[in-house]
């Protein structure tokens, strides 16, 4: 009998399932434990399913949906819990963003400036306050620094850190696991929601495309591989220089409550490993 759409997606998940068990396992997660978690997600993701169709939602609507006994679905509703919220780029990650790509603060190569520490309208301070309010410049630049972002330039008198440098080649934490893989979550978590957007007839259509090529040599990975770090540093920087003029326009703004990711991912590996 031919398979079932329920059966191709089925496939279709354990097959992007399979790195994370991966990722899972190497962390000691065990079977019982990450299935016993993944019941809130399954109850969780019928209640926004039930709510984007406009049906009733209750225990036995969300149990018909999702598997789970009502029993099991009784007492997650009554707990309370609240729903996890789409978390927005931190101070941080817009303090880097802004920084490699606002002409205020690169130079006429598009490329960041060192910026003083503290001061008026191009330092560092004048930069996160631009960011937010909420978080003191000091707490920012210190983050930025444990996570190897931001350094002070070299060259100081004294190592006195007057001034400080951004490390622009990748917002990649030599340290604290806990953003990375918050970082993994929200990049790789956003394009999956662009794929299942598009294969549930969402409109309009997200960007969610990809090149593939196989049976190549080491070195051309390597020229390949190069290319699209290139590439990905001029997208990178148009895309976050339009992005800071539209957040300062809309800011305040009715309506301004949207976010966006804009991201690029190259693998590579064996090419029997597709």
């Amino acid at each position: 009998m031919p398979e079932s759409r329920s059966d191709l997606s089925l496939a279709a998940a354990l097959r992007l399932m399979s790195p994370l068990v991966e990722l899972l396992l190497h962390e000691g997660v065990t079977y019982p434990r990450f299935a016993n978690a993944l019941k809130k997600t399954f109850l969780e993701a019928s209640q926004n399913v039930l709510e984007g169709s406009s049906a009733r939602v209750n225990d036995s609507s969300i149990s018909m949906l999702s598997g789970v006994h009502r029993k099991d679905v009784r007492e997650w509703r009554s707990a309370g819990q609240p729903r996890p919220q789409a978390r927005i780029a931190g101070a941080v990650m817009g303090v880097f963003t802004r920084w490699a790509s606002d002409p205020d603060y690169c130079d006429e190569h598009g490329r960041p400036r060192v910026l003083d520490r503290a001061g008026g309208p191009g330092s560092f301070e004048s930069l996160a306050m631009s960011v937010s309010s909420d978080v003191h410049p000091h707490t920012v630049l210190q983050e930025l620094t444990r996570l190897g972002v931001a350094r002070r330039a070299e060259g100081e008198p004294g190592g006195s850190g007057d001034k400080v440098s951004l490390c622009v080649d990748a917002f990649v934490p030599r340290e604290g696991a806990a953003e990375m893989l918050q970082m993994f979550a929200d990049n790789a978590g956003d394009h999956i929601s662009a794929a299942t957007h598009n294969l549930t007839d969402g409109r309009p259509a997200m960007l969610e495309q990809s090149v593939y090529a196989n049976d190549l040599t080491p070195e051309s990975i390597v020229a390949l591989s190069a290319l699209a770090r290139q590439i990905w540093s001029s997208a990178f920087r148009e895309f976050a220089r339009k992005a800071t003029v539209l957040d300062r326009k809309d800011k305040g703004q009715p309506g301004a409550d949207q976010r966006i990711r804009f991201g690029m991912y190259c693998y590579r590996g064996r090419s029997d490993k597709r």
